[in-house]
């Protein structure tokens, strides 16, 4: 019967536009590198298959409601039943896990919707696809309004136990809404709004799936492709053994990272991980808010005695301590450090400059040949910030000239910090200091043991130390 179903069904496609896109194989493969990886954490499950050839059933129930199987579905029939033995055992035992997690929830449900994790993610718990996540392609609002752990580096939704229940609310919930399966499921993957825009342009339920991502479009059928498989399944002896889990909680307060715990203790980072499951950062940082942590039952103490050396260990190299800020590059330091080529930068204007080089506003019109205070972004300024010439004897001069000869005598504007001798290529910038209540030059320096306090008025061009202001950004220089 069945290949009859499947010619009448060819035919029939034949003689309509092929909308579906067919992923069978990539699919498969998926599958199969899933189920190889997989490894139960709630049970231990043992099937003896009582099936020796599979039959196509070409239509299905979910709950009470009938759906006629589309020829893309057959096809995914079809791969699934070419599937080699341990596979299919591999998707019965992975599939009982699903059953079990359902069970503790305490929901009522219709057991075809425990095949979901198979269409939508096959069997991948740390699947990830547009924002749905975990299991059952999960999407974070759904997931947090239905009480799953979510934070900076848990995700519940690779937990089974936690996906479970909120996935088996939610599309209950849609299914109460929308009264069919095949549209609760759209609404589910998709979002409602995306679902009543497309309905109220008039689409058809296949034309709303058609319309989808080219893997989204096929997880209604691959649905009712494995229904019909598990089917022949349904009275197979599955043996499920609940697996005593057994693992020591630690709480952590300052920040480390996995494999600062695994070198340490000697703990492999598949166990860290398959104890922790929902974590999805490799740095648990507990600095701000303790983290609970799991680790291998009886390793508590170990964990205790062996704690600083943990964070010790290659904590540069895990934690590389932060770089001191990088001076700007937009001026050019000349001959011994007085003069300087400034190039003028976005949003500037000539008394900013002048403050930040501790020069006047009328010297550096004079040394640049300026008749107003217009300046452009992107040209550049001569200014001197040691000894330069005064400003009457420039202002007839050309301002290429004024640029080339830095005159011997030393301007009124020198004061006592420009005593100490400050050679820009001798230095690096160390950090920012930003001035607060009651600071003083020689306050501030007792912080830096390189540094005076005539040297941090240098440093930024300060005559006057009283006139340090609540706010002012000071910055601190270090010898090479």
């Amino acid at each position: 019967m069945s290949l009859i179903y499947r010619y009448i069904l060819t035919f029939i496609t034949i003689t309509l536009p092929i909308v579906t896109v067919f992923g069978q194989s990539d699919f498969v493969s998926s599958l199969k590198k899933n189920l190889a990886n997989y490894n139960p954490y709630y049970i231990e499950a043992k099937v003896e298959s009582t099936t020796t050839s599979e039959h196509l059933y070409p239509k299905v129930l979910i709950s009470e409601e009938s759906y006629t199987l589309t020829q893309n579905a057959i096809s995914y029939y079809d791969a699934i039943s070419a599937m080699p033995t341990e596979t299919k055992t591999a998707i019965l035992k992975a599939h009982s896990e699903v059953a079990f997690a359902a069970q503790k929830s305490g929901l009522t449900y219709p057991g075809e919707v425990l095949w979901l994790p198979f269409a939508i993610s096959a069997f991948n718990k740390y699947y990830e696809q547009d924002g749905n996540c975990g299991f059952w392609g999960l999407q974070y609002l759904y997931a947090i309004k239905y009480g799953v752990e979510i934070s900076e580096c848990t995700d519940g939704r690779h937990d089974i136990m936690q996906s479970t229940k909120a996935a088996i609310r939610q599309l209950e919930y849609f299914h109460e809404k929308f009264k069919k399966w095949d549209i609760a499921l759209a609404a589910y993957l998709f979002g409602p709004s995306n679902l009543k825009l497309m309905q109220v342009q008039g689409k058809q339920t296949s034309e709303i799936y058609t319309s989808l991502d080219p893997y989204g479009k096929n997880i209604f059928d691959i649905w009712c492709a494995v229904i019909s498989w598990a089917e022949n399944y349904k009275n197979s002896k599955i043996e499920i053994k609940e697996i005593e889990l057994q693992y020591d909680t630690i709480r952590i307060s300052d920040r480390i990272h996995i494999e600062q715990i695994s070198k340490v203790m000697g703990i492999s980072i598949n166990e860290l991980k398959s104890l922790n499951a929902t974590f999805s950062c490799e740095v648990i940082d507990g600095r701000r808010v303790p983290v609970t942590y799991r680790l291998p039952a009886g390793r508590k103490n170990d964990f205790a005695t062996l704690h600083d050396s943990i964070v010790k260990y290659n904590d540069t190299i895990y934690f590389p301590p932060p770089k001191p800020p990088v001076e700007p590059q937009n001026y050019v330091v000349e001959g011994n450090g007085d003069k300087i080529i400034y190039k003028i930068q976005q949003g500037d204007y000539l008394g900013k400059i002048a403050q930040k080089f501790g020069v006047k506003v009328s010297d550096i019109q004079a040394w640049n040949g300026l008749s107003n205070t217009n300046i452009t972004a992107g040209k550049t300024l001569v200014i001197w910030t040691g000894k330069k010439p005064s400003a009457s004897s420039q202002t007839s001069q050309p301002k290429a000239s004024s640029t080339t000869t830095k005159p011997a005598t030393q301007s009124s504007s020198s004061n006592s910090a420009s005593t100490v001798t400050f050679n820009a290529k001798d230095y690096t910038l160390y950090e920012t200091y930003t001035v607060k209540s009651g600071d003083n030059p020689y306050n501030i320096a007792k912080r830096y043991s390189w540094a005076t306090a005539d040297e941090i008025l240098k440093w930024n061009n300060i005559a006057d130390p009283s006139k340090l202001q609540i706010g002012q950004k000071l910055k601190i220089y270090k010898k090479k």
